[in-house]
């Protein structure tokens, strides 16, 4: 008695089927992987800037000497420092953030970059408040980190327009 055996795999119809529909879906996920993908640059941005700001207010505290934040390179956008200015004028930098990733912009809304005194407050010899705007590059609204005069910071409530 004979048997017949069935090949088995798949026919290249099956084959082209399913590569049909994964470029379908495809096609689908990746513009929403995009939008996630600039929202958490923003909130990884936002964070570090958030950080950098704590960072230079408790370093004054506990040198008990200002401690200024500055940005790094020619604007906002090459990142920032923390800077301990000695009784000599030499600057030391403390700590320094990496460029804005992808096609996120910051730039200081209001106010002046924040120097912070010795107590932990922020020096007003122009402004009460400095406003910095960090903003996705892709027209979303971004989020503001306001430095108040007491020195504290925190990201405003309210979505920032960015253009």
């Amino acid at each position: 008695m004979r048997m017949w055996h069935r090949n088995s795999g798949f026919t290249l119809i099956e084959l082209m089927i399913v590569v049909v529909l994964l470029a379908i879906i495809a096609t689908i996920a990746v513009p929403s992987f995009q939008g996630l993908i600039e929202s958490n640059r923003l909130k990884s941005t936002t964070n570090n800037v958030l950080g950098i700001l704590n960072y230079a207010r408790s370093e004054a505290v506990r040198r008990g000497e200002p401690v200024a934040v500055k940005a790094s390179g020619s604007g906002l956008n090459d990142g920032l420092e923390v800077v301990y200015t000695d009784d000599g004028g030499n600057e030391e930098v403390l700590r320094e953030s990496g460029p804005m990733p992808g096609a996120v912009a910051m730039t200081l809304q209001s106010g002046d970059m924040p120097v912070f005194r010795g107590d932990g407050m922020k020096n007003r010899d122009n402004h009460d408040q400095s406003i910095l705007r960090i903003c996705p590059g892709n027209g979303d609204p971004g989020a503001d980190i306001v430095v108040n005069a007491g020195g504290q910071t925190n990201r405003s409530s309210t979505a920032a327009p960015c253009p």
